[in-house]
């Protein structure tokens, strides 16, 4: 195809977004079971627990700036009049009810992505769950940051953070102790900081499934990661609305 008839799909600002994280999830995992399952083969790879709770403690930070680049994403996309691109609509819905009837093979998939050609713009990027997706996540990103300031600093004192930290800390004990009242506060919050972490090796597994083990997604995938464009006739998952349409 054409470089002219590439259609972008993806900004250097949702690339690096993507990239960064990616590699924060992996490596927040690797650290993290490191630190409370312990060593094993990964002794030779960290070397030191304080090494690994240090590179844990990055990877968050990083984690947390990929979180602000999407949040401003989304806003950029507001911005321009392109709110449905992230809120549900009464045509996700569709999508999404034939999403699953595809899989008794009443219906095809549906396109992840779909771009009007006329307006030049994107209806949708994603696939038909991906909204409903990214506001589930959001729960146990709340789970992992507030649990793990609950743990890394328990007494508050984070530095320059303290302020945030405390403030957080706040929260946590009064969530904690409405649900586990008797219960030891810092052994809930590693408990439901583990179970936030086992959420996210699923999504990994899931997203690499999704995204590797079909080629018609490879498409998709290089749009993600690094081209930035698509290419409407190597995949049945970008529909191109046509202007007579």
């Amino acid at each position: 195809m054409p470089k002219k008839d590439l259609i972008k799909r993806y900004g250097i600002n949702e690339i690096i977004q993507h990239w960064v994280h990616l590699i924060a999830v992996i490596a927040l995992l690797i650290t993290g079971f490191y630190i409370y399952y312990g060593g094993g083969w990964l002794e030779g790879l960290f070397g030191t627990r304080a090494f690994a709770r240090a590179l844990h403690l990055w990877m968050a930070v990083a984690l947390f700036f990929a979180w602000i680049l999407l949040a401003y994403n989304i806003a950029t996309i507001f911005l321009e009049g392109h709110i449905g691109m992230y809120l549900i609509k009464k045509d996700d819905l569709k999508r999404m009810k034939n999403v699953l009837l595809s899989y008794i093979g009443k219906k095809d998939y549906e396109a992840f992505s779909i771009y009007d050609e006329e307006e030049g713009t994107h209806e949708t990027k994603h696939a038909p769950f991906w909204k409903p997706f990214i506001f589930i996540e959001a729960v146990p990103i709340l789970i992992v940051f507030f649990t793990g300031v609950a743990i890394w600093a328990p007494n508050g004192q984070f530095g320059l953070l303290t302020p945030a930290a405390e403030i957080m800390n706040s929260i946590t004990y009064g969530i904690i102790g409405f649900f586990a009242p008797q219960s030891n506060f810092l052994a809930v919050a590693r408990t439901w900081h583990v179970l936030a972490a086992w959420y996210f090796v699923f999504e990994v597994i899931f997203h690499s499934w999704i995204n590797l083990a079909d080629p018609d997604s490879w498409e998709y995938v290089k749009a993600m990661f690094y081209r930035g464009t698509e290419d409407p006739s190597k995949t049945p998952y970008s529909k191109v609305k046509k202007k007579e349409e």
